[in-house]
């Protein structure tokens, strides 16, 4: 089971690398583990210490594929077990063909055969997971800028611009440029930021960029090709406007345009005064539509009332009718009354029954007086019909005169319609002219505009940054404390002499007894190294910094080489003097007093001038031509 996670301490957060290991198919694990202090790696060469330092390098985010080796074919993956500030044990892997990395949660061994919890991208990146995120993540680094350029170019800081600091491999160990060098395409200034960020804990976002003298004058040379593009185009537009000129100095842009917009004045008077006939001739013949349709209304209204009337004649004539023959009937009746009774015989004076002669009588008279009223009523019916229909006559000789009306409008107002048509074709014409005109006349203006910004281009003078204006790095106060915690691991590790430690604030670098690095042999030079980058991690524990706290140096005491195995050969001046003051000894004890706030990882040659205490894990790898114990790393 994985440890649960550290409990808050008063030890700075740090990383401790566990395990190093490659597996491939049908080949067995190798692996080599670390103590949380110190781990001492040293035998024989050729034997794949190196090749770990690289290892480690390469599971930090290492661009460059690890070297081939004879006995590392058949292997195809790389793990790497730490333990973390925040999310304690887990394990890494990535394929030896670079890519991406996979995260385990746990130790390396409960990560074997099963699937990641998650992947990391292999790049810097802000906008998915990455390796360098997460590391720096752990430290509580966000986003951070690191000033590649004195002109405030930028790039992001990344856990490789740490692992600068954590990994030293033998070549960079001796060599004579600074330590502070990132990789080979970093520059002096992104160097020097880099390490101001690190101790300082300051970035460079507040940095404006300005472009430099050479910038600038690329960027001047760019906009005079682009000036003399765009005025070529202008002239060549210019030209397709009037291809029939060949001075188009002569064309007088302006007092065409004058004669034109006088001329557009005096149509746009007759186009308005159309317009203002046309919109009254309008106006009457709606006002005679409107008048005609009303009597149209009116006169359809009358023939309905008409019909309505002369249906209604008919139903009086046929009343009229009805009561005449109703009439005569009751008078037939009342004339037989004066006859002898048909039943009885009786004369009529002796009759004492009148037989119903008296409702018949009462009938003729109702009769009598609904036939006069009828027919008054079809009198009155007959003067409306006669009335009605004479004003109907009216309303269709008044619609017919009101029809030829509206077609001499119609008329009328075509012929305004034609004209207006033509002032507006004609006024169109001499617009369009116009717009062409005033189109030339902008791209004249453009000409112009863009000869005077020809000219002012090539008056220009690039401005260079002032000197001291911008200063790279890290100032001779943090510079010095650098150079003061180096001294002190100089002197506890006894070297020869008092030594000095100096800050170089041009370089960068520090130097011992005032002399360059490079006036010091290969072995001084290592050990100046190696101070340098344990000296980088005092000061960020001491100024409370992130950093992983962690150091693995390949070949530090080069100084007690074998001159005749060596491929360093002879010792320096300088490196005898260490070699016989018994720096190693001292080197080795330090290194074990610091295992509780530190991990280091030494690769060496040489064994350890005595045997190392419980605590310190010690790793042999006897080489090719050793008998005994691990032969190497594979």
């Amino acid at each position: 089971m994985a440890p649960p996670r550290q409990a808050p301490d008063m030890s700075p957060p740090r990383f401790i690398m566990r395990h190093l290991a490659f597996t491939g198919p049908d080949r067995e694990a190798v692996d080599l583990d670390f103590a949380p202090g110190l781990t001492v790696v040293w035998g024989g060469s050729q034997a794949g210490k190196s090749f770990a330092v690289k290892a480690l390098d390469y599971m930090f985010g290492g661009g460059s594929a690890l070297p081939g080796l004879t006995e590392a074919v058949g292997y195809d993956r790389c793990w790497l077990e730490m333990d973390l500030p925040k999310s304690g044990r887990i394990t890494l892997a990535r394929s030896l063909s670079k890519g991406g990395y996979e995260l385990f949660e746990g130790e390396f061994e409960q990560a074997l055969g099963r699937k990641s919890d998650r992947t990391l991208a292999e790049n810097h990146t802000t906008k998915k997971e990455s390796l360098s995120t997460f590391l720096l993540g752990e430290l509580g680094v966000g986003d951070t800028e690191i000033a590649r350029t004195l002109t405030g170019d930028k790039a992001t800081f990344t856990i490789r611009h740490f692992a600068s600091y954590l990994f030293t491999e033998e070549t960079p160990m001796i060599a004579e440029e600074s330590p502070i060098v990132v990789d080979r395409q970093s520059s002096d200034t992104f160097n020097k930021n880099v390490l101001k960020f690190i101790l300082t804990g300051v970035d460079d976002k507040s940095m404006v960029k300005v472009p430099d003298t050479k910038q600038q004058k690329q960027t001047n040379a760019g906009r005079i090709e682009i000036i003399e593009e765009m005025l070529n185009t202008a002239v060549a537009e210019l030209a397709a406007m009037y291809p029939d000129v060949e001075d188009l100095t002569t064309l007088k842009l302006n007092e065409q345009a004058e004669r034109l917009d006088a001329t557009l004045e005096a149509f746009k008077s007759n186009l308005a005064a159309g317009h203002s006939t046309l919109d009254a001739l309008s106006m009457d013949r709606r006002r005679l539509v409107s008048e005609r349709d009303e009597l149209t209304e009116r006169a359809d209204e009358a023939v309905l009332t008409i019909e309505r009337f002369e249906l209604l004649a008919t139903s009086f004539a046929s009343d009229i009718r009805r009561l005449i023959m109703l009439e005569e009937g009751a008078a037939a009746l009342m004339a037989g009354a004066k006859r002898p009774c048909v039943l009885c015989g009786a004369d009529p004076e002796h009759q004492h029954v009148e037989h119903g002669f008296e409702a018949v009588e009462t009938s003729q008279k109702a009769v009598s007086a609904e036939l006069r009223k009828v027919r008054a009523e079809s009198a009155g019916l007959t003067k409306a019909i006669t009335s009605l229909q004479a004003e109907a006559v009216g309303m269709q000789r008044r619609i017919a005169s009101l029809s030829r009306d509206i077609e001499v409008k119609d008329g009328e107002i075509e012929t305004a319609r034609e004209a207006a048509v033509k002032t507006r074709e004609h006024y169109e014409a001499i617009d369009a002219a116009r717009k062409k005109l005033y189109d030339a006349m902008s791209v004249e203006r453009r000409i112009s505009g863009l000869r005077i910004r020809q000219a002012e281009l090539a008056k220009f003078k690039p401005k260079g940054i002032a000197k001291g204006s911008v200063v790279a790095g890290v100032g001779t106060v943090i510079g010095d404390e650098l150079a003061a915690a180096v001294e002190d691991i100089f002197r506890k590790w006894k070297y020869p002499g008092e030594p000095r430690i100096t800050f170089h604030e041009q370089t960068h670098d520090i130097l011992l007894n005032g002399k360059q690095r490079n006036a010091n042999g290969k072995g001084v030079r290592a050990l100046l190294n190696a101070a340098f980058k344990i000296g980088v991690m005092d000061v960020c524990r001491k100024r409370e910094l992130p950093h992983p706290g962690i150091v693995v140096l390949d070949s530090p005491l080069l100084s007690y080489r074998d001159p005749l195995k060596s491929k360093h050969k002879e010792l320096s001046a300088d490196e005898a003097t260490v070699a016989a003051a018994g720096l190693n000894v001292h080197f080795y004890n330090y290194l074990i007093e610091r295992s509780d706030d530190a991990q280091f990882i030494i690769i060496e040659n040489q064994d350890p001038p005595f045997p190392l205490p419980d605590g310190v894990r010690e790793h042999i790898f006897a080489g090719e031509h050793g008998n005994a114990g691990r032969r190497g790393l594979f």
